[in-house]
């Protein structure tokens, strides 16, 4: 008994197949392994929740629970692609609001440059300053929005890559190394099938700095003693706009909403097993 049990695989370590006879069980190894075991993760012989070391653990069909992950692994890979279409998404709203901000940045110039034409003489340096306020706001702002659809883009590489190691675990013929790949990157396909949050930009208003010029020439040389961003927080009529206290760069961050049916199966499916959804919708609150 001693030699048999020295001579068998470690608990755990894949079991070589015995030609056409299948895999046999770690622990048995005169014996096939046909079973599960759910608490250990690990495919076992029809003894072994009888009489071996996983008496009394629940255990169902390896057939069955392989069935079972590659139904998982489907679900994975259709979230993967619902994510990545989702990070695509915010790339061409952040690239889309660049375009745009870079557009309204340069009319705002446009309308200082009109008003600056007429006091010339003394405005000279005060335009120069308000167009750099412009600009370094602008480019604060698109430099968040660089890295963001940036980050976007690295996030889409690692989807791709994790849905390719889970399409060629779904593919695994045998059932026990099929089981086995997915225990190891059963953690990592949980995370993935989590809710992906979506980037959306938040206007970046210039219209503070028009409305202060608007009232500007009649206490001009009283208030260019002041630092424009000083100005611009004690003007009443510079705070009228409400993005006008907006950071540079402030993206809204709102969870991802896949349809209904797809949803539904990554929220309940083994992540979480015993849990409801009404629970954790509960315990999320």
């Amino acid at each position: 008994m001693e030699s048999g049990a020295a001579g068998a695989p470690a608990p755990g370590a894949p079991v070589q197949p015995n030609g056409a006879c299948g895999w046999r069980c770690p622990e048995h190894s005169e014996r096939l392994a046909e079973l599960f075991c759910h608490r250990c993760g690990r495919c076992v012989c029809t003894l072994c929740p009888v009489l071996g070391a996983h008496r009394g653990h629940p255990v169902g069909l390896a057939q069955e629970e392989a069935a079972r992950v590659q139904k998982l692994i489907q679900d994975c890979v259709e979230c993967l692609a619902t994510k990545k279409q989702q990070h695509a998404d915010s790339i061409a709203h952040l690239e889309d609001a660049g375009e745009r901000l870079k557009a309204y940045a340069d009319s705002s110039k446009d309308w200082l440059t009109q008003k600056f034409t007429e006091l010339r003489l003394l405005l000279d340096e005060e335009e120069v300053l308000a167009k750099k306020f412009i600009d370094k706001n602008t480019q604060l702002t698109l430099q968040v929005y660089r890295e963001q659809a940036e980050s976007c883009r690295k996030q889409i590489e690692a989807m791709d890559d994790f849905s390719t190691r889970v399409w060629v675990i779904s593919l695994e013929p045998n059932p026990v190394q099929l089981l086995q790949a997915y225990i190891a990157n059963k953690s990592e396909m949980g995370q993935q099938m989590r809710p992906s949050e979506l980037s959306h930009p938040v206007p970046l208003s210039f219209e503070p700095v028009k409305n202060f010029f608007k009232e500007f020439m009649g206490a001009i040389q009283d208030t260019l003693q002041t630092p424009m961003d000083t100005r611009l927080k004690e003007n009443v009529n510079c705070q009228l706009s409400g993005s006008s206290s907006t950071k540079p760069g402030t993206l809204w961050k709102t969870s991802s909403s896949p349809e209904r049916s797809l949803f539904l199966k990554c929220e309940t499916r083994e992540w979480g097993k015993g849990v409801g959804w009404e629970q954790r919708r509960r315990d999320r609150k």
